[in-house]
């Protein structure tokens, strides 16, 4: 019975929706981050993509300032959205970043052709240590090229 009971409850909280004492951690073009009392949502386009049972902070940051340190100790502290400004350089969708880093936006191929500018916000993992734990990547077109 008891078992029953916890199993209840933990469905109810799952299904409750995040309204109380709940606050916009991260607002950002399409990307809206929402923290409260039992977790927090992550959330493309009004539609939530991803649902993390963590209280953390989250943390909004340029690629410039997201160093391997912080990556590494994040866990359950930090939920890091990195935002990466780039072009597209050729037309295999090959890109180079502000601080001059390779980037792939072949995940785009036909919508995307070379000179466009796209900026694209990495979520990590929150519950690891992993430098390359990414669990969602956006991107949206900044800028056409003219053709």
């Amino acid at each position: 019975m008891k078992k029953l009971i916890i199993i209840i409850v933990m469905l109810v909280m799952f299904f409750i929706p995040i309204k109380a004492n709940a606050k916009v951690a991260v607002r950002e073009n399409r990307l809206t981050v929402i923290q409260g009392k039992f977790g927090t949502k992550v959330k493309w386009d009004g539609k939530v993509i991803r649902w993390y049972d963590f209280n953390g902070n989250v943390k909004l940051i340029s690629e410039r300032k997201l160093t391997e340190r912080k990556l590494v100790s994040r866990k359950n502290r930090f939920l890091y959205i990195e935002k990466i400004t780039g072009r597209v350089v050729n037309n295999y969708l090959d890109g180079r970043t502000t601080n001059g880093s390779y980037i792939s936006y072949r995940c785009m191929k036909g919508k995307v052709h070379k000179g466009d500018v796209i900026i694209t916000y990495c979520v990590y993992n929150p519950y690891t240590h992993w430098v390359d734990d990414v669990d969602e990547r956006y991107d949206v077109i900044k800028r056409k090229a003219r053709r």
